[in-house]
């Protein structure tokens, strides 16, 4: 498990007012807080460009930061995890708000890591036997201590043949690692052809319904805006 450290500050009382916090998303700031563990939570800001070049590449969601937090001129650490990011649904480069769990290092957390199917063209079934694959679960939910997050979990299905499933049940990891997961949760399978039901590209969505799809959009950075300000 990687642990970068990332530069934050408390934010003042002028930056926790109404609206403050699209002024520090355009003066290069992404607002955030830092809650759990029975602590009072934290509002803090991070530089957007240092954050995203912090995960970049990354897997956000089992990245341990220790945040360096000034205050007064004070330094302050947490450690936390990702829990949620909000982003502009139109622009998702934009951030808007970084919820941050506080962690303990030797008390276990549960996190969301994500599952890597390989030999996917080389598989039996895709090979020989001319079947598709389709895809269940992306990943898995587990449960260990912060150090034992893996960045992902592999599975490989070289030996796997049409009509053949892979359940949760079949993914085996490390024994400090438990998966949450109902076992029988299908993690991919590959099926004949004429079974696959092929989901339409946001792209083909767009050209059917430009307008309702615009609109949608334009509600959904709304809404988004809303719930990080409600934050504030």
């Amino acid at each position: 498990m990687i642990s970068i450290v990332l530069k934050s500050e408390i934010r003042t009382n002028d930056e926790l007012k109404k609206n403050a916090s699209r002024r520090l998303r355009s003066c290069g700031y992404v607002p955030a807080v830092i809650y759990g563990l029975n602590q009072e939570p934290i509002k803090i800001k991070v530089k957007t460009k240092e954050f995203k070049n912090a995960t970049k590449g990354r897997s956000i969601a089992n990245l341990i930061l220790n945040l360096d937090i000034v205050s007064n001129g004070k330094n302050n650490k947490e450690t936390v995890l990702i829990k949620e990011i909000q982003k502009d649904p139109i622009n998702l480069d934009n951030l808007l708000h970084i919820d941050f769990i506080r962690i303990q290092m030797q008390k276990e957390v549960e996190a969301t890591v994500p599952i890597h199917i390989l030999n996917e063209e080389d598989s039996i079934g895709v090979k020989e036997d001319g079947g598709v694959i389709q895809h269940g679960l992306r990943e898995l939910h587990v449960l260990c201590l912060p150090a034992d997050i893996p960045e992902s979990i592999n599975y490989d299905i070289k030996n796997l043949h049409m009509g053949q499933i892979v359940k949760v049940s079949d993914i085996v990891v490390n024994e400090k690692i438990k998966i949450l997961n109902h076992p029988e949760e299908v993690v991919v399978s590959i099926i004949h052809p004429t079974h696959l039901v092929v989901e339409k590209t946001e792209e083909e969505a767009l050209e059917e319904e430009p307008e309702l799809v615009t609109k949608s959009k334009h509600a959904d950075k709304e809404e988004k805006e809303k719930k990080a300000e409600s934050k504030e």
